[in-house]
């Protein structure tokens, strides 16, 4: 590995190898005025360089290696300048690159954020709280959904005789759905449909069912009636006048199914 001697500005610079010698020829990297040998691209010192005061010729080489490529004719006056103007470039740039940057936080950033992110987070915390509410409203309905003709005589909210009828045929229509689902509990081999009974038998339900059926005798559309007529084994109209769906007839529709509330009932107060 041969050693070059170079010089800048009346003093001679010994390169260690090759490589680095060859980075400097080829104008990648240059000799600063600390006597370092600087890269470019990235700005970076690659050696510290010995170096000398020498008035004699420059020798490049001391060693038997090949002889290297000839060096551009060079002079002092001219590295010097090259390397400043260099230099100035590099510091202009930077000064460029902080200038953009600081445009960039402290004019184009504010007004992206206000123009943008502002009203973007207000907008969405706006349909989150829609979200939330909506939400809010469709548990609370779905709780007092059997209470909705009450509650909307409270409110006094203006609702229409097809929107009312539609709401209580719902009502109806879970009422039905619990009763038919007794049979497919039995059918199922589920015996334990006290829970299902206790809300098919309860007296406020039964007493709103009741009522709903008496008020408009042609709520239930054809396909439940007929479902409801074949559980009850009776017309539940006579001479255009409800008979009141008792709760005895549910437990009597029970005990078709293998279900004996007499006995659950005396089981229960000779285990208690």
């Amino acid at each position: 590995m041969a050693e070059h001697r170079v010089r800048k500005n009346n003093i001679i610079y010994i390169i260690p190898d090759d490589e680095l010698f060859a980075k400097w020829r080829n104008d990648e990297a240059f000799i600063d005025d600390y006597g370092r040998l600087m890269n470019r691209k990235p700005n970076r010192v690659l050696k510290e360089l010995k170096h000398y005061v020498d008035n004699t010729p420059m020798v490049q080489q001391r060693t038997s290696a090949p002889p290297a490529a000839p060096v551009r004719n060079s002079s002092p006056v001219k590295e010097y300048i090259k390397d400043s103007v260099r230099e100035t470039a590099m510091e202009a740039t930077e000064i460029i690159v902080d200038r953009a940057v600081d445009a960039f936080f402290y004019e184009v950033l504010p007004n992206v954020w206000h123009k943008h992110i502002v009203p973007f987070y207000h907008r969405a915390k706006e349909a989150l709280t829609s979200k939330e509410l909506k939400a809010d409203a469709v548990i609370a309905k779905s709780k007092a959904g059997t209470d909705m003709a009450v509650r909307q005589s409270k409110t006094g909210t203006k609702m229409t005789q097809e929107e009312a009828d539609a709401e209580k045929r719902k009502v109806l229509y879970h009422w039905l759905g619990m009763l038919s689902s007794l049979k497919k509990l039995h059918d199922a081999g589920e015996i334990d449909i006290d829970s299902t009974l206790a809300q098919l038998t309860d007296q406020a339900m039964l007493k709103r069912v009741n009522g709903f059926l008496s008020e408009n005798p042609n709520l239930l559309e054809t396909d439940k009636y007929i479902v409801l007529h074949g559980l009850l084994g009776r017309d539940l109209y006579e001479e255009q006048q409800l008979v009141p769906i008792r709760a005895d007839e549910i437990t009597q529709i029970a005990s078709k199914y293998g279900y004996d509330a007499r006995n659950d009932k005396m089981e229960d107060n000779h285990n208690g």
